[in-house]
């Protein structure tokens, strides 16, 4: 202040002046900027974590619904073959067969595609004859639906034949919804029972992917329920399919 030396204490000893009133004030430290690395060390906002956990169930809901639509929206139904005439040709070719199975003799029985789904029409119970109409296939005579096949969950069954494939359609009714199933596939005899090998599916409009593929039919064919079901006569040797034609042959 006044240029005196003096010892340590609260004021000058020549001037008077209190030391503490005329102190320099320290100059202030300048905080470092943040760093990038310090900005990408630190955690991202719990906001935007709680926004993605609100939104996922959303996302679920919507991928449900649409894999619900498409089970829904059904597959048109095959474009089969047909033939008027189909029906009395079936009755004699099973008639031959039924001849040639009883006298051990071996026999080859063709059904085209027409014939087939006939076949099927005239064996499987539906659930009204308007579905035959629908299919352009002719109804059996005097064969009225009964109150159990109105019931029925199976409404159309179709099959359409491609060189050495198959392609079955199937119309049935779940919980009041009409569904439709088609799987493509070869039929095989193995064992005294005869097997599709699927290639293909759909249900409704959903593909169905090849493991699911495989584990339904698996469950439908080699379940202890249903194999009893797929198992041939002694007399059949096989059922194959060649050239648009299903063969069934007796030993």
């Amino acid at each position: 202040m006044c240029g005196f030396e003096q010892e340590d204490g609260p004021e000058c000893l020549r001037c008077g002046i209190i030391f503490s009133k005329f102190k320099t004030p320290a100059p202030a430290v300048e905080e470092a900027p943040a760093t990038v690395a310090d900005t990408e060390s630190r955690p991202a906002a719990p906001g935007l974590l709680s926004r993605m956990f609100r939104i996922l169930p959303w996302i679920s809901l919507t991928l449900s619904i649409g894999v619900l639509l498409l089970i829904f929206r059904q597959t048109p139904p095959l474009s089969i073959q047909t033939d008027p005439q189909a029906s009395n040709r079936v009755a004699e070719k099973m008639a031959q067969l039924q001849m040639a199975a009883q006298a051990s003799q071996p026999h080859a029985m063709t059904l085209n595609e027409a014939e087939l789904n006939q076949w099927m029409r005239d064996n499987l119970a539906m659930a009204s004859a308007h579905q035959a109409q629908q299919a352009g296939i002719p109804a059996p005579v005097g064969s009225e639906p009964s109150v159990q096949e109105v019931q029925s969950a199976l409404k159309d069954v179709r099959m359409s034949l491609m060189g050495n494939q198959l392609r079955a359609y199937a119309l049935f009714a779940l919980y009041g919804k009409e569904i439709s199933l088609q799987l493509d596939g070869t039929i095989e005899t193995q064992g005294g029972y005869i097997h599709l090998k699927p290639t293909a599916g759909k249900l409704g409009s959903l593909p169905i992917p090849s493991s699911t593929l495989n584990y339904v039919v698996h469950q439908l064919f080699d379940s202890p329920q249903n194999r009893d079901k797929f198992q041939l006569p002694p007399q059949i040797e096989s059922i194959r399919i060649e050239n648009n034609t299903l063969v069934i042959a007796t030993r």
